[in-house]
């Protein structure tokens, strides 16, 4: 039914509230994305593969790769499905890491094999889309397909090109480099570069073209930005902000979609959470501690942390622990928590957030389904008319004697038409332009790249779980 028919106190919530589904996943789910649109949820498995299920049925209808191998061939660390801009085409691309040591980018309109491959000399903690533009020889911009990794004990993160074969470590160039170090010894002479560690998770900003956060394992955070111009494949990078926000592993770095606010979660059981700002003129961020998110009673871990839609309101949480079993949700401007999310029977790992049907995602540690929670909202037919009744129980309804009878009315529809075509006041219909935005603020514009339908193999993966 339409959202907008529905009654609008359950419609516009903000978050879930109930588990309203599980789904089984036979091949272990190590983590999940939801498509762009909300249509699709995406499953990275143990064994390797990557199965897409269809949101309206809560079914699988694909699953990447051909008949005699999966997307991976190890566990998939990370799934990412496209962004909505032009060479993506909404959703059309999904880029996939695992402890292969291999990224693969592939093409929904071609799932048999991945469009890309890239290998690595370790796991691969996780892969993302850069929206990255280079300029032709016309001097217009055009997007370019390119992502950024972090891989297992590396000392930084990885730019990836698939197209021209390019993978560059994400540093700073060697000669800005040299003119800090050499500022550094002139101010001190026994000042000396310290350890950054491993970067083990990287992000992407999501309002400022190629620049892109890492995430070290001694609580160093870095921002880069990613510099391409002439038309030459080859980027350099350049250092824009350096900061340490922690002693220990930094686990998971996320922004909010305006890019105002980030999220850090470390491992010593804090999620801090900043204001981000960005100085056009001097090219520099600022970070502002705006809350700390801990579990004071019970010392607790973190899994993962995703935030809500637009300016992140919300901020949501999966708890580490064989006995811990729900997701928080805090309110990110007074930093209080809002809700416990219940009903899952195992540890939850992974999370995403689907703000057009607003529910949300997660994998379980042991069994590895998949725990959906989203709104219950009861049927309002009155909206349909304004003089319907609900009724608790059937009623013996009596007819009138003219309910029904023909009136010849005739004169009455001249004379209304007549009034109509003389109103200065009408206001055009338009019934073929497609809505921009839904009831939520969620833009619908753009179409989904619909998933192909493989009824044989899920059926035979069904029938054949592997061990």
């Amino acid at each position: 039914m339409n959202l907008l028919l529905q009654d609008p106190f359950s419609v516009l919530k903000e978050y879930p509230e109930k588990l309203t589904h599980t789904i089984e996943n036979p091949l272990v789910t190590t983590c999940l994305k939801y498509s762009p649109q909300g249509q699709y949820l995406a499953l990275g498995s143990v064994n390797g593969s990557v199965m897409i299920f269809d949101m309206d049925t809560f079914r699988p209808i694909h699953v990447l790769g051909s008949q005699c191998g999966g997307a991976h061939t190890r566990a998939v660390q990370s799934i990412k499905w496209s962004g909505e801009d032009d060479l993506h085409q909404n959703g059309r691309y999904i880029v996939t890491s695992g402890r292969d040591w291999y990224v693969r980018v592939w093409d929904i309109l071609n799932p048999g094999k991945p469009l890309y491959g890239v290998t690595f000399d370790g796991p691969v903690w996780g892969s993302q889309w850069i929206n990255s533009k280079c300029i032709t020889e016309k001097k217009e911009e055009k997007s370019h397909q390119t992502l950024v990794a972090t891989v297992f004990e590396e000392p930084w993160a990885y730019y990836i090109d698939p197209v021209n074969n390019i993978k560059l470590p994400l540093q700073q160039d060697i000669a800005q480099k040299q003119i800090q170090q050499q500022e550094q010894s002139e101010g001190d002479e026994e000042t000396k570069e310290e350890d950054h560690g491993f970067v083990l998770t990287s992000t992407v900003h999501p309002k400022l073209d190629n620049v892109v956060i890492t995430g070290s394992s001694k609580g160093w955070i870095e921002f880069y930005r990613i510099n391409k111009v002439n038309n030459t494949p080859t980027p350099h990078f350049t250092l824009l902000h350096s900061d340490k926000i922690s002693g220990s592993n930094i686990k998971d770095i996320i922004i909010s979609q305006n890019g105002d606010r980030m999220a850090v979660n470390c491992s010593d059981r804090t999620i801090r959470q900043y204001t981000l700002s960005y100085d056009n003129n001097t090219t520099t961020f600022t970070l502002d501690l705006e809350h700390k998110y801990q579990d004071v009673i019970n010392k607790l871990q973190w899994n993962a942390i995703v935030f809500s839609n637009k300016s992140g309101d919300y901020i949501v949480a999966s708890t580490h622990g064989s006995s811990t079993h729900e997701l928080y949700l805090w309110e990110t401007n007074s930093g209080s928590l809002v809700r416990v999310l219940e009903g899952a029977e195992e540890e939850l790992m992974d999370i995403d957030w689907n703000f057009h049907t607003m529910s949300i995602a997660s994998n379980g540690f042991e069994t590895g389904d998949v725990y959906i929670w989203s709104l219950v909202i009861p049927p309002k037919w009155s909206a349909l008319a304004p003089d319907f009744e609900e009724v608790e129980e059937n009623v013996d309804y009596q007819e009138k004697e003219d309910e029904f009878d023909e009136i010849d009315d005739t004169e009455e529809k001249l004379k209304t038409q007549s009034t109509l075509k003389n109103d200065k006041d009408l206001v055009p219909i338009d019934l073929r332009t497609r809505e921009k935005y839904d009831v939520r603020g969620n833009d619908i514009s753009h179409d989904q790249c619909p998933v192909p339908i493989d009824y044989e193999r899920i059926i035979t993966m069904n029938q054949h779980p592997p061990s």
